[in-house]
C-alpha cells in the first residue's frame, strides 16, 4: 500500500476548519492515539486505553475510529462507531477525547483512511504535538502492509500492547490483554449470545436500539 499517492498538504482554510474538532494539546504534547474501527468498541480496547495512561507520560488520549478501513472490511456506520466510542470511553472521563476527524479529511473518493494521512494531518493542526501511536500486538505482522509504515514510525511513537496468543518479546508492557475482537463480538451478537461481560452496557443497549450486527 506504501505505492498509494497521499493527499495534497492540508490548507490553512482546512486546518483552520479541522481545529475545531481537535482538542488543544496539553502540558508537553504527549497525545496517545488509538485508532480503529471499534465495530464495536469493547472491554478490551477500554483496557488497552487505561494501560498506557498508567505506564507511559502521556498528557491526553485521543480515540479515532476509522473512517473507511484499508483493508476493505465491511463496518458499521461511522456516525453508529463514532456514538459507541463516546459511550463506551466515558470511564476515562475528563482523560479521553472521540475525534471523528478522518470522516472530515480531505480524500479522493473511494479512498480509504490510512494512519499516515491522519498523522500528518494532526502535525499539521496541532503543530508541536508528540503523539504515541497504541495498538494490540496483532497488528506487528500487519505493519509492512500499511502506507508508509516507515513514516508511521517517524510521525508517532509505537506503543504496542501485548495480546494474548501474540509474540510479546521485547514488549515493555506486560499486561496481556485477553484475546478478544470486534469480530467475535459480532458473531456472538448474530448468534443471540449473550455479550454482556465483553461489551460496556450502554454500548450494548445502543446497538441493541440500532440493530447492529443482529445479521
Amino acid at each position: 500500500m506504501s505505492e498509494t499517492t497521499s493527499p495534497p498538504p492540508l490548507t490553512a482554510d482546512q486546518v483552520a476548519e479541522l481545529s475545531k474538532l481537535v482538542p488543544p494539546l496539553r502540558h508537553l504534547g504527549r497525545v496517545g492515539l488509538l485508532g480503529g474501527s471499534f465495530n464495536p468498541p469493547h472491554i478490551g480496547h477500554l483496557l488497552m486505553a487505561a494501560a498506557v495512561y498508567a505506564t507511559e507520560e502521556i498528557d491526553h488520549l485521543w480515540v479515532i475510529p476509522t473512517a473507511d478501513h484499508a483493508f476493505g472490511k465491511k463496518l458499521a456506520s461511522f456516525d453508529d462507531r463514532v456514538r459507541m466510542c463516546h459511550l463506551a470511553f466515558r470511564h476515562l472521563a475528563g482523560g479521553a477525547a472521540v475525534l471523528d476527524l478522518e470522516a472530515r479529511l480531505p480524500r479522493a473518493p473511494g479512498t480509504p483512511s490510512y494512519t499516515v494521512d491522519t498523522l500528518r494531518a494532526l502535525h499539521a493542526i496541532r503543530p508541536g504535538i508528540r503523539p504515541v501511536w497504541i495498538a494490540g500486538s496483532d497488528i506487528v505482522a500487519e505493519l509492512p502492509r500499511w502506507k508508509e509504515p516507515d513514516e508511521v514510525q517517524r510521525l508517532s511513537r509505537l506503543v504496542i500492547v501485548p495480546r494474548r496468543g501474540y509474540p510479546t518479546e521485547g514488549l515493555r508492557l506486560q499486561v496481556d490483554l485477553p484475546l478478544l475482537s470486534s469480530t467475535e463480538i459480532r458473531t456472538l451478537i448474530a448468534e443471540g449470545a449473550d455479550v454482556s461481560g465483553l461489551v460496556d452496557y450502554e454500548v450494548l443497549r445502543f446497538i441493541a436500539q440500532r440493530g447492529l450486527y443482529h445479521q
